[in-house]
């Protein structure tokens, strides 16, 4: 029989609901709520607070106290406790977890948590709500609002929510948030996982990888081996959000924090598994997830951006879905996040909802207001989303456009900290209209023929005044750049580089007493992976050549070690191949033109690019003889 809550004075007069039968007094009556604004007060009350987390069949890991402690120690000091226990007698029949941030109050271990709920037994939700709710208008003061997020559709306080009485109601806003994607298996485990690990791509993948070396998944099993673990983890996870221009939770030194404390806390309970997939013992990438109640949650999970090219992140995902399979049987939730890849596995959507107590008066009202047309607004926001996600062009139009503006703020805090913003603006505006509407560089091709020279035509000797090095740099490090660095290389420019890379390109990193001072590119394709005639090729037929073709360096006038240091890698390596060695520089790079002349390298040829909207393109390559320039084509 249900029985829906209508009043207070019906709750202390009938107390509970029985399942078969009758309504009857079946336990003791709620008779006082208490404040607990003491942490060590609220561990206290660990026992019963597991005793009701374990009576709930679906309950989720982010209510345990495991969560809870680990939480606390990461972000208690920007919170004070403000946690509501609901006491029957000497029992502890409800916990409403709540942290308060100045006038705001929210649960405790959110926003990191997937779900959050109140913590009681089913059969006294309503009544322990309401208390709950109750005492938080009548003995808590000086909030503004307090907000119930990462509420599923099956919480106890969305579930019971209409049986709360009407005066309670009139102060909480239900607001519908994200869909969630899982796996629901129902009884068909096995037909589910047959079809999920059999996807052809997905096991192409994993048979390269397994041909590439020893292919091995497992997951840790002790604290201290996924400690060890976990500082290359929180690396890779800002470098992956990086890439796709957002700013990784693993970048705050709190969460790093929380996830240590978490792994500490959850082991012995067996409910955390902390992955690894490594390819001959090197990690290729990393998951996080919670195992409760026959359901597994992946909560965090990332791979090395140097190793995309075996594509690790589904590879990962392939062998947690197999892990599943043996282990798991009601659920596989892959959390938070709206990642097109969990479309292409999930078998439901799960509906998320927020809840805004307001206080009575009018600031409560106004507040009220804004929640209520959040609550109008947010479905709309919600079907035009879904209909970008479905739309691929579309929705990497819109990626492009965030990654630009993201690296153009970047650069601009960065021109505000050196004190150079008008020039920066300046340049913004420049490269817009260039990018955007028209283009056009011309830069000198200079020739080292290296097949006949070798390198002896290119001389390097440390300078014991310029402590220069250069390194060759992987995707990651574009990534790290980027991010640090907007100003040297955009975010929106890392696609690119992927492009490039995958097509054997390289990219050189100078560092002149740690500090970056030069990055170029080097190819035997050209540029953007354009056809050789574009970059002059069809000018020294059948002779190879790396070539030097884009390159940014820093405003400084003491860049010639540097530039013979990148002469000589370079020149070195183009020997190796048999090949020549050829280096656009353009009107802009004086001490590079000084130095290319110095080491012997000859001005070959001019090229002079057209770009109009970043489609139509157009190349005018000029041969330079002895006497003089004449010889122009258009390609």
């Amino acid at each position: 029989m249900k029985y829906s809550v209508k009043t207070l004075d019906d709750i202390a007069d009938l107390g509970m609901v029985c399942d078969d039968g009758p309504v009857e007094r079946c336990q003791a009556a709620i008779e006082r709520c208490e404040v607990v604004t003491d942490f060590p007060r609220l561990e206290q009350l660990w026992p019963q607070w597991e005793r009701l987390w374990a009576s709930d069949p679906r309950a989720e890991v982010f209510q345990t106290p495991e969560w809870t402690r680990a939480w606390w120690q990461a972000f208690g000091s920007n919170y004070s406790l403000c946690t509501i226990v609901v006491f029957a007698g000497d029992e502890v029949e409800g916990i409403l977890p709540l942290v308060r941030g100045g006038n705001h109050l929210q649960f405790l271990g959110t926003p990191e948590a997937d779900y959050a709920d109140i913590i009681c037994q089913e059969h006294r939700a309503a009544e322990v709500l309401t208390f709950a709710l109750k005492t938080l208008l009548e003995s808590v003061h000086g909030w503004d609002e307090c907000s119930f997020q990462h509420l599923s559709r099956h919480a106890r306080f969305v579930q019971h929510y209409g049986d709360l009485p009407r005066s309670l109601r009139a102060n909480l806003r239900c607001v519908p948030n994200d869909r969630q994607q899982t796996i629901i298996l129902r009884g068909q485990r096995e037909a589910v996982f047959k079809s999920l690990l059999g996807k052809h791509h997905t096991k192409r993948l994993q048979n390269k990888l397994r041909k590439a070396g020893d292919l091995r998944f497992r997951y840790l099993e002790s604290e201290q081996e996924a400690q060890r673990y976990l500082p290359d983890f929180f690396r890779h996870h800002i470098r992956r959000h990086a890439a796709l221009g957002r700013q990784s939770s693993c970048a705050s030194p709190e969460f790093c924090q929380f996830i240590q404390s978490l792994i500490y806390e959850l082991t012995p309970t067996g409910r955390v598994r902390f992955g690894v997939l490594e390819l001959d013992g090197k990690p290729l990438a990393w998951d996080l997830g919670f195992q409760v109640n026959g359901k597994f949650l992946l909560y965090q999970h990332t791979f090395d951006l140097d190793a995309w090219h075996y594509t690790p992140g589904e590879v990962l995902l392939w062998n947690e879905l197999k892990y599943a399979r043996d282990h798991v049987s009601r659920e596989f939730d892959f959390g938070r996040g709206d990642e097109l890849y969990k479309d292409r596995f999930a078998n439901y959507s799960r509906e998320t909802f927020s809840m805004f107590l307001v206080p009575p008066g009018v600031r409560g009202l106004w507040r009220g207001g804004i929640r209520t047309a959040q609550a109008l607004i947010q479905p709309a926001l919600g079907k035009v989303k879904e209909i970008v996600k479905r739309q691929r062009a579309t929705l990497r139009a819109f990626r492009s456009l965030r990654m630009w503006m993201i690296g153009t703020m970047g650069s601009v805090r960065q021109a505000r900290k050196n004190g150079a913003l008008v020039e920066c603006t300046f340049r913004v505006t420049k490269q817009l209209f260039r990018d955007s509407i028209l283009s056009k560089r011309s830069t000198d091709v200079f020739a080292l023929e290296t097949t006949r020279t070798g390198v002896a035509g290119v001389s390097f000797h440390p300078d014991p005044d310029h402590d220069v090095s250069l390194s060759e740099a992987q995707l990651g490090d574009l990534v790290d750049l980027a991010w640090a660095h907007p100003d040297i290389l955009s975010l929106k420019d890392l696609a690119r580089c992927r492009r490039r890379m995958k097509n054997g390109d390289h990219v050189y990193i100078v560092r002149e007493q740690s500090q970056i001072v030069m990055i170029c590119w080097a190819s035997s394709t050209g540029s953007d992976g354009e056809e050789p005639e574009a970059q002059g090729f069809d000018m020294v037929p059948n002779t190879p050549a790396v070539v030097i073709d884009e390159s940014w360096s820093a405003r400084t006038s003491d860049l010639a070690a540097a530039y013979r240091l990148l002469l000589f890698v370079v020149a070195r390596e183009a020997a190796r191949r048999n090949a020549d060695l050829l280096v656009h520089c353009g009107p802009e790079q004086g001490v590079l033109r000084k130095e290319l002349e110095r080491q012997g390298f000859r001005r070959k040829f001019q090229t002079t690019r057209y770009k109009i909207f970043s489609r139509f393109r157009r190349h005018w390559v000029s041969r330079y003889p002895e006497n003089g320039l004449h010889s122009s084509r258009l390609v």
